[in-house]
């Protein structure tokens, strides 16, 4: 089991993801996953700007896609919470866990709007 442990406070997102540059105008919200051991298996970054978020970064094995999954769906409840309604993505590595969501591809951007994409599954 996974547990996804949400990181909003900005310093110490920058810290974990230290090599991003951040615009101190833009709310950010990130995830560590953590196996039962508390050992970290991945971590992913978001931002949200207005009614728009956007996964800006997903490192963990892209092979486990409940682990994908899990990640995706941290940031949209993240990002839902916060009252984003469409979300991006560009991270073509997860482009089969993005499509079995709902996402649609536009030329290498993957978007939809976050309650239908809640709605979806990848790993049932």
């Amino acid at each position: 089991m996974i547990f996804y442990k949400p990181i909003s406070d900005k310093t110490k997102i920058k810290e974990i993801f230290c090599d991003y540059s951040f615009d101190e105008n833009i709310l950010y919200g990130a995830y560590i996953g953590l196996d039962e051991k508390s050992n970290e298996v991945g971590k992913c970054l978001v931002k949200i700007d207005g009614y728009n978020c956007y996964f800006l970064q997903i490192e963990c094995d892209f092979s486990d896609k409940l682990l994908v999954e899990g990640f995706l769906r941290s940031g949209l409840n993240f990002c839902a919470n916060r009252n984003a309604y469409m979300c991006y993505c560009e991270i073509d590595d997860i482009s089969d866990v993005l499509l079995h969501l709902g996402f649609e591809n536009r030329n290498g951007v993957y978007s939809g709007d976050i309650p239908s994409l809640l709605k979806g599954s990848c790993c049932k």
